[in-house]
């Protein structure tokens, strides 16, 4: 159990761990891309707006009314506006018909007239474009006049799509370093950070199976001697009282036990099942039980229906599941028992009416001692156990288990694998 609980805790901070350390690198390589980006976009249309030329901050500074620092195409930051005079463009210019009559390549030594005329006859076959170009190698923008002349201006991004990938490698690389450096502290330490959970929890399931036994035998003393009561005196309804909650309690300390019992390490034996036997051999061992009860077992189980799985642990599921349906179904309405193939799982189900069924999360029902309505859990003798116990069974088993509700219809639903690993014993650990 510690080494299975070891694992688990180690795997869910390592996946932590994993996860905030990726949100971090897409986080930081994403505001890089976009800020690097923003600023490329901002100098392109500064260039397309001065006709295909960086426009020179002294004119800038002389020409416009406002300080350069202050004119809305310029940022107040610095490093901004040095970025401007780093890019590296070309552009060309064509008339009205389309002819290209003007290209600029004084700002970029990587493109020839010849490349430059290429791509720019490849964008203006286009509509306004405005987009990367030749992968990332370019960020691109067309822009077209009113007399039907274009600009096509081409700022290199190269050099920013390289500095991406470095930043990406190096952050890739620190973050994997760090998440393999804090695997490996997780691993060393889990062990002795879930000892003390699992010490407390033995202890728990320790005390429950040894007060369990001890009650035993003051409950046997008093029911022996409450019959001797009723010998000697007469049955009276206070000697029946105590009777049948000495039995009660004693049903509710069996149940404890297997509780506790399998909270430690209790062994299921699996072995090659036929459920189809084992489900009408239940159908007809209750169905005397419902029809006593007025409540008429319906059974309907498929042929060949075989499983890999413990007979007993099976056996005291189904039990469960049918005893619960007799105690809160419906008066003289029908109890469904099915069994049928779907898809890769078996499925086991349980069906009754109720008068009053059970409201909101259903997967309550399956916590130890829940009981959605005390009063009527008192009529019926329940002990809230019953359904932790279905559930331990169909876990131990790699199934699933679940209620649902209809109207008055109540359905117990058993979903168990129909391929289940082969293996001796399984220690069930909670």
């Amino acid at each position: 159990m510690l080494k299975k609980l070891s694992f688990r805790f180690s795997a869910a901070a390592i996946g932590s761990l994993f996860f905030i350390e990726l949100v971090m690198i897409l986080f930081i390589n994403g505001m890089n891309y976009f800020t690097t980006l923003n600023q490329t976009d901002e100098t392109l249309s500064l260039i397309v707006e001065n006709g295909g030329r960086l426009p020179d901050m002294k004119d800038f500074f002389f020409d416009s009314q406002l300080p350069a620092s202050r004119d809305p195409r310029f940022s107040d930051n610095r490093a901004d506006r040095e970025f401007r005079y780093t890019m590296r463009y070309f552009s060309a210019v064509t008339d009205g018909r389309g002819t290209i009559y003007a290209v600029n390549t004084g700002n970029i030594v990587t493109v020839s007239q010849d490349m430059a005329i290429l791509f720019s006859e490849d964008v203006f076959s286009r509509e306004d474009f405005r987009g990367f170009y030749n992968g990332m190698d370019f960020r691109c923008q067309v822009k077209t006049y009113s007399d039907g002349s274009r600009l096509a201006v081409f700022c290199d991004f190269s050099t920013a799509a390289q500095n991406f990938q470095s930043v990406f490698k190096i952050s890739a690389t620190i973050s994997l370093g760090l998440l393999a450096v804090f695997s490996v502290l997780i691993v060393l330490l889990s062990k002795r950070v879930v000892k003390p959970v699992i010490e407390n929890q033995e202890k728990q399931a320790r005390f429950i199976t040894d007060a369990g036994h001890e009650l035993k035998t003051p409950l046997a003393i008093i029911r022996a001697n409450t019959e001797v009561i009723e010998m000697t005196s007469g049955e009276s309804e206070w000697t029946r009282s105590t009777i049948n909650q000495t039995d009660r309690l004693n049903d509710l300390l069996q149940r404890m036990l297997m509780l506790a019992k399998s909270s430690e390490s209790s062994s299921f034996s699996f072995a090659e099942l036929d459920l189809t036997a084992l489900a009408r051999k239940l159908a007809d061992d209750f169905e005397t039980y419902c029809t006593a009860e007025n409540k008429p077992l319906e059974a309907d189980i498929a042929e060949g229906m075989t499983v890999n799985g413990d007979a007993k642990m099976l056996d005291m599921l189904l039990s469960t599941l049918l005893e619960n349906a007799v105690k809160y179904g419906k008066a003289e309405s029908p109890i469904g028992l099915s069994l049928k193939e779907s898809g890769k799982h078996l499925t086991l189900a349980v069906t009754n009416l109720c008068s009053d069924p059970p409201q909101g999360d259903t997967r309550l029902l399956f916590d130890r001692f829940y009981r959605g309505d005390s009063s009527r859990t008192r009529e019926t003798g329940g002990s809230g156990i019953g359904l932790s116990i279905a559930k331990m069974i169909t876990e131990a088993h790699k199934g699933k288990i679940a209620c649902e509700v209809e109207g008055e219809r109540v359905t117990f639903m058993v979903r168990l694998p129909k391929e289940h690993k082969k293996q001796e014993t399984s220690h069930i650990a909670k």
